[in-house]
This record gives structure tokens, sequence and C-alpha cells, in this order.
């Protein structure tokens, strides 16, 4: 949806990053009012990773990267996160849950990679940055106990909304010729990502770090190039490749595997 409106619009992207944390706001800013948190000050660090930093890096880049390329740079997410929570958070990856990583990204390549479509783009260099913004947020929210995460969610948009305006309107031009022309995608887009991704999908992402370890979780998002896959193939009619097939077969076990070891982890304070 994101790439759909940045790449084949006029719309920019701090421009569609604003218009994202505006319309998480209408419905989540009844909780900016409460009292603030004990650790205020780290959950701000934490909002600004995940907002403004991934997703002004993550839309400059959905300009110009190519699609395979792009869902393999996604998939650094992991390695990062856990290379982090390892030394940050002094968390331990047994070798079998290395292994199950290895072999879920392995199968990640085999679906998403295409012949002759992996191209170095400079984009790609800009999403590789997105993610690692988001690994050092997902690891740093574990340092943030006690906060809600409908609170987590408001700040991140009022975080997101101020940075991304001043860049917009710093570096970006012609906004109401954009919104006159292009004011359909941008509010599908923006609408879409506000409500399933930001409230949603990130919202329940916080919740559930705040009480297990990161390399226990994150492998877990692996699992969004499968489910993309295959609503592609029901939704949009997309072909089902032999490559899906087997890369779904390569996956499922090892995420399966990585699921069921560990438990909740307690959070370390200093």
């Amino acid at each position: 949806m994101t790439a759909w409106a940045v790449g084949g619009t006029s719309v920019p992207p701090f421009m569609l990053a604003a218009t994202r944390a505006a319309l998480v706001l209408i419905p989540m800013g009844v909780f900016l009012f409460r009292p603030l948190p004990k650790q205020f000050l780290r959950l701000l660090f934490v909002c600004f990773c995940v907002g403004p930093v991934h997703l002004g890096l993550l839309y400059t880049g959905l300009q110009t990267a190519p699609a395979s390329g792009a869902s393999i740079i996604s998939q650094s997410l992991i390695p990062l996160a856990s290379i982090l929570s390892v030394f940050w958070l002094k968390e331990r990856i047994g070798w079998r849950r290395i292994l199950a990583i290895m072999g879920a990204l392995i199968g990640v390549a085999v679906m998403i990679y295409e012949p002759g479509a992996l191209r170095l783009d400079i984009g790609l260099l800009y999403i590789l940055g997105a993610y690692a913004a988001l690994a050092v947020g997902t690891v740093a929210i574990r340092r943030v106990p006690d906060v809600d995460w409908r609170t987590y969610v408001a700040w991140t948009a009022v975080v997101v909304l101020v940075f991304c305006s001043i860049m917009s309107l710093s570096i970006e031009s012609d906004h109401v010729e954009i919104w006159r022309v292009d004011k359909v995608p941008l509010l599908i887009a923006a609408t879409y990502a506000a409500i399933s991704v930001s409230i949603i999908a990130h919202g329940q992402y916080f919740r559930i770090l705040q009480s297990n370890p990161v390399n226990l979780v994150v492998p877990l998002t692996i699992m969004v190039t499968v489910f993309a896959t295959i609503l592609g193939v029901l939704l949009l009619k997309e072909t089902l490749y032999p490559r899906y097939i087997v890369g779904a077969a390569v996956i499922l076990p090892c995420v399966w595997y990585i699921a069921r070891r560990g438990g909740p982890a307690p959070v370390e304070m200093d």
C-alpha cells in the first residue's frame, strides 16, 4: 500500500508519514492525557526510532527500491534485533534457534527472489537504515516497562507528526497541488497504515515485546512475507509460483520452532 502511494503517485514520503500520524491521533489522542510514564524519555527515544527515523527512511527508500530487494532488506530486522538483544539485554540465543532463524531467512529469500529483479539501488540503503532504526527501537522497548500500548501508539504519532511535518515543509514542496491531484491515494494509504499498522499491528507488537524476549518475537515477523504472498494470490490473482510453496515449506517449521521455545523474560532496569 505504501509503495503504491509513494512510488506510483506524486505523494512525498514525509507528507504521507505526517498524514498517517494525524489520522492515528484522531482515535488515540485521548491517551496523551494519561499521567506520563516513569521512563518517559526512554519512551520518546523508542518513538523517535520506530517513528520518524524508521518511516522517513522507509518511505524514501520505497520511492526507488525494487520490490524484491526491499523485501529482502526488511528481513535484516531479525539478525539486527537479535544481535542487539544479546549485547544490550543480555538475552541468550541457542544454536538451534540460530539455525531456525537462518532457515526462515533462507525461506524468505526463496519466496521473494526473482532472477534479474534484484539490483543495487540507493533506496535499498535507505531501507536498511530504516530497519536498523526499527531494530534499535524494538530492543529499547524492553527497557520501557509498565506503559500501556495505547499510550505508546499515541506518543509515537505525536513524534512522527512533529518531525515529519517539519521535514515535509523543509524539503518537500507543492503540498497543495499534491493534495488536489493525489488526495485519494494519500488518504487511502495513510488511513490503512494508521489503523492496520500503527494502531493494531505496532500497538500489539509493543505489548508483546514488553513481556517476551526480543529474539523470540522478532523472528515471527517473517510470517508477514508468507501472509502477503497468500493474500496476493487470493485477492490480486497473482501467480502462485513454485518458489512460494518451497519457501513457505521452509519458513513454517522454522517459525514454529522459534515460537515454541523460550518464555517470558524479565526486563532488566538500571
